[in-house]
């Protein structure tokens, strides 16, 4: 599909199957893992028009650098060393994520991103070279991307509990509710501290710094609801035990 050009909306399924498989089958992944990386490589040498087509290429390339940073980094010299046409695309993996890193909308996709990105704050300093021109974007794209998942994970707790309150007596939605008001607390707790851990001057420009009160509480600044890409299910979804927020913690 990739390869015969048969329209972006159908590539970007395609890219969203390859992430999947990729979740679900992991180490078994890694003969096949040049030829996906050629793959997605090449595409991005052919114009893309839709934003949708390009997040999920990125999408592979993340999920592949989460899994396993060595085996990412030794496919990416395999691949640049036997298809020189792919060189320009690779070198510029990094940037073209961290410009994109805004555009990543739902839960599934801004937890790829997110793992993604702590990922990259406890890189080996083997690979330090390679991302040395992005490091001052890791942290302020981080911020956005958590900002983005608290809101929708909000969201999608407040559409379940105006659910649950068809059925249910006065008393339980207010001890919800309290619920809901603690785990609201400890997320903007999270994001001060998160912040904190960026200077000012890196939180300015791309559209992360200067934002006002009216502009933090302004849902139209993220794309809540989930893309059509996010009904596939993945072992992402699966596994309670992955934590993005505590994964992040113990990256810094």
């Amino acid at each position: 599909v990739i390869v015969n050009d048969l329209g972006e909306d159908s590539e970007a399924h395609a890219a969203k199957l390859i992430e999947v498989i990729i979740l679900q089958c992991q180490d078994n992944m890694n003969a096949a893992l040049p030829a996906i990386v050629q793959l997605m490589a090449q595409r991005f040498q052919r114009e893309i028009v839709t934003s949708e087509l390009r997040l999920m290429l990125l999408q592979v390339f993340i999920v592949i650098l989460w899994l396993n940073p060595d085996r990412f980094f030794q496919t990416l010299n395999t691949v640049a060393a036997n298809d020189p046409s792919t060189q320009s695309t690779i070198a510029n993996f990094f940037n073209q994520w961290m410009t994109d890193c805004e555009l990543f909308a739902g839960v599934h996709d801004r937890r790829i991103c997110a793992l993604g990105l702590c990922t990259l704050l406890r890189i080996d300093s083997k690979y330090y070279s390679a991302i040395s021109n992005i490091v001052p974007k890791i942290l302020p794209n981080c911020i956005h991307i958590y900002q983005g998942l608290i809101k929708t994970y909000q969201h999608n707790n407040d559409e379940n509990s105006d659910g649950a309150t068809d059925d249910d007596d006065d008393s339980v939605p207010s001890e919800i509710d309290d619920g809901e008001d603690e785990n609201i607390q400890h997320d903007d707790e999270f994001l001060r501290k998160l912040k904190g851990k960026v200077p000012d001057h890196e939180m300015t420009g791309d559209g992360l710094g200067d934002d006002n009160d009216a502009d933090n509480d302004d849902d139209s600044d993220f794309d809540i609801d989930e893309t059509d890409l996010e009904s596939y299910s993945t072992v992402l979804e699966a596994n309670e035990d992955i934590d993005e927020f505590q994964i992040f913690c113990e990256s810094l």
